[in-house]
């Protein structure tokens, strides 16, 4: 059998922590995401029509980003009807998008943190069931009796 040296793998990415956090976007433009093209779910609610695959791409026009895609006019490709305002509006409503998902992913979290501690609360406790009234009528009659036979000055011992 032939033998081959072992390697170990280098991996491209560092393995991601089992608590992640709530991803944060590298994207400083949330119209076109540093791309220079209007997202496409933003250029439907301009286009409701718009095919992704056939029309022309709209370029932002409120970042920088676009500038490198001017080059396409001549081909036909792009879309400069996007003006700096309606980007801004894009943006604007993305933006709310983003922080409203975040709001429900904290929320998510904060349930499943409040459900596991919860059960944790709940699996500590011994008692199968609820003390009913004679139970705990019993157990203060104890009680009574241990803080009576222990109390301090006892003469007992």
């Amino acid at each position: 059998m032939i033998e081959f040296p072992q390697f170990e793998p280098l991996p491209v990415r560092p393995e991601e922590a089992e608590d992640k956090e709530i991803w944060q976007p590298s994207w400083k433009c949330f119209c076109c995401q540093d791309t220079g093209k209007v997202q496409p779910h933003l250029i439907r609610l301009v286009m409701p029509n718009y095919n992704y695959e056939r029309d022309c791409l709209p370029i932002c026009q409120l970042c920088s980003c676009g500038d490198k895609l001017y080059h396409l006019t001549e081909f036909g490709v792009i879309d400069t009807r996007f003006e700096t305002l309606l980007c801004r509006k894009l943006d604007a409503l993305a933006r709310d998008e983003w922080r409203n998902a975040t709001q429900e992913q904290f929320a998510i979290a904060k349930k499943k943190v409040q459900l596991a501690t919860n059960e944790v609360a709940q699996t500590r406790s011994l008692r199968k069931r609820n003390r009913t009234q004679n139970d705990e009528r019993e157990v203060q009659i104890r009680k009574a009796e241990v803080e009576n036979h222990t109390s301090p000055g006892d003469d007992n011992e």
